[in-house]
């Protein structure tokens, strides 16, 4: 078995044929013997995979960190194929007990994906990520998709686990079995195996994977006037403490972050704003950049700690205002995410997409359809998340994004002066599939890009914090110098050490910064799958700047654990700071 599965680990899906042809696999014939639906073997690769070792007679070792150890399984199933062919993996209660780690924090801790490779050439393979079951007796199980296998070639199929763990600060040994089942198979066809779990000394701080409850934008601070805080600026290399909890909607406990729309306004120095959780160390990120005098806002999806958030100011003194967009809570009773592949857009007034063709006027709304458009359903969404820029305008102003046909809020989402070109990300409930915008002054052009959408369906979310991913000016997340007109990058974010693991990311959430950029452009930021990466130019704008400026602006990806970023022209430096990932679950 172990050399006739390492010959298709080597040719892949499309050598299959090839392998059968020179006869290093048979071809499905009649016979008596052929071997019925189990497991035929599983084995694993040292080093460069010259040699395979038998993984039922010692164990996998896995060392923590973003390193990967893997083993093949092979399968068989008898001549005519077998119907819902399903692979589990259980590790013992024993064994998990053993461990110190509870059974939840346990699976959570070790990463697996698993390729599905059959054997018939043409069959169609498959890769996901394996999520682990806690059982009643406390022993984990990986669940992974059944499949319909053919009897043609033996072995019929081989999976591929891979095995990525988190930094812990013991070593443990954890012994388990594989257990293959199918259609018309009279009992599981088990095989012992065991993984070598390597600490190297650390722990992974693992938030709650929470679900999203939409809200109202409601304000809960303004220092102008003393909402929240204490009437006054914020001064230079100083912090405000804010309460979320119990606030604007928010619940008093039970919320794990919170999506807030902050603005810096009234500033007298160039500086930047970091927004964290409360009572922790302030990490190297920001959330707000401005000049002086400047007025500028940006959304924020921050971690609570105790009720409460921080927003520190760098420079000169400040003005602060904050309006909460809703918060996550532990556990599955709020809105799921489904981010899109690639953003659509939804509005423009500059062509009439979505709207009728003109700007929206002083004291004005808009009303948008967005249900049933640019991969959103029709029915069944909470609220969405857009990429809403203000073009145009003839004045300055603002815009107020919020839920169709309800009270107009005192809260804003743009700020901007006459002529200036400014995004930033709303997250809005929805009311009968629309969401209402609001122009103050002037008159102004907007455009809508939608990045995804919370419903009953999708991903959680999991908070991580504020943390640098990426910063081109000084090489962080791999890359060093400024990204070029009509080129992008691909940033990986599944790393423990941003606090994601190397398989099952969905999605992020992300403050993107352009700094120095020659001209002015516009960055195309979207999600991807690092399996299979694309730097696809899309149409759609997620941070808009001008020469010379700095600014930075919310980005919700779908699509998987990386993020590819694109800049349209000119030559711009990008940083990247992670607020957290969302996971199937």
């Amino acid at each position: 078995m172990g050399d006739r599965v390492k010959r298709i680990h080597r040719a892949g899906l499309a050598g299959a044929a090839a392998l059968v042809i020179a006869g290093m696999l048979p071809v499905q014939v009649a016979f008596a013997d052929w071997p019925e639906t189990g497991l035929s073997g599983a084995e694993c690769p040292v080093g460069n995979g010259a040699q395979w070792f038998d993984w039922g007679t010692q164990p996998l070792v896995v060392n923590s960190g973003d390193g990967e150890a893997m083993c093949r399984v092979a399968v068989n199933v008898g001549s005519k194929g077998a119907k819902n062919v399903k692979l589990g993996l259980t590790l013992s209660a024993e064994s998990v007990a053993a461990s110190g780690y509870s059974p939840e924090l346990l699976g959570r801790m070790i990463a697996v994906q698993v390729s599905y490779l059959p054997s018939t050439p043409g069959a169609a393979g498959s890769t996901a990520a394996g999520q682990w079951v806690v059982n009643g007796d406390g022993s984990l199980t990986l669940d992974l998709p059944p499949h319909d296998v053919s009897g043609d070639l033996m072995p019929a199929a081989v999976y591929d686990f891979h095995f990525s763990v988190a930094p812990a600060v013991k070593s443990v040994l954890l012994k388990g079995q594989l257990e293959l089942s199918a259609d018309g198979l009279a009992s599981q066809s088990v095989r012992p195996v065991s993984l070598s779990y390597v600490g190297d000394g650390h722990n992974v701080d693992f938030a709650a994977k929470s679900t999203f409850v939409p809200l109202t934008p409601a304000r809960l601070l303004d220092t102008r006037s003393g909402i929240g805080a204490a009437k006054g600026k914020v001064g230079p290399d100083s912090s405000l403490t804010l309460q979320v909890a119990g606030r604007g909607g928010v619940p008093a406990t039970g919320v794990s972050a919170v999506v807030m729309n902050v603005t810096a306004t009234n500033p007298t120095a160039g500086g930047y704003v970091t927004v964290y959780p409360h009572g922790q160390a302030r990490p190297v990120a920001s959330n707000l950049n401005f000049t002086a005098s400047e007025t500028i806002p940006n959304q924020v999806t921050v971690p609570v700690v105790d009720g409460k958030i921080d927003l520190y100011n760098r420079f000169g003194t400040v003005d602060l205002v904050a309006d909460i967009s809703g918060y996550y809570t532990p556990g599955t009773s709020g809105s799921r995410f489904t981010g899109l592949d690639l953003p659509a857009r939804l509005l423009d007034t500059r062509s009439g997409i979505g709207a009728a063709k003109g700007k929206v006027g002083p004291d004005s709304s808009l009303t948008l359809q967005v249900a049933g458009r640019g991969g959103v359903p029709a029915t069944g969404v909470s609220a969405v998340v857009l990429n809403v820029t203000a073009t145009n305008p003839t004045a300055g102003g603002y815009v107020t994004v919020y839920p169709h046909g309800q009270a107009r809020p005192v809260a804003s989402n743009l700020n901007f002066t006459a002529s200036e070109t400014i995004p930033n990300q709303v997250t809005v409930p929805v009311v009968d599939g629309k969401i209402d915008l609001y122009n103050r002054f002037g008159t102004v052009d907007l455009i809508a890009d939608i990045s995804g959408y919370y419903s009953a369906d999708g991903s959680v979310f999991v908070p991580t914090g504020p943390t640098r991913v990426l910063d081109t000016r000084n090489g962080t997340g791999g890359f060093q110098g400024a990204i070029p007109g009509g080129h992008g990058i691909v940033v990986n974010l599944a790393s423990w050490d941003y606090g994601v693991p190397r398989y099952g990311a969905t999605g992020s959430v992300l403050n993107v910064t352009a700094t120095g950029p020659t001209a002015a452009s516009f960055l195309t930021v979207q999600g991807v799958n690092m399996l299979s990466p694309s730097q696809q130019a899309a149409t759609t704008s997620s941070l808009n700047f001008s020469a010379g400026e700095t600014i930075a602006n919310a980005v919700t990806t779908g699509g998987g654990d990386g993020a590819s970023i694109f800049n349209h022209a000119g030559r711009v430096d990008v940083v990247a700071d992670l607020a957290g990932y969302f996971m199937k679950n």
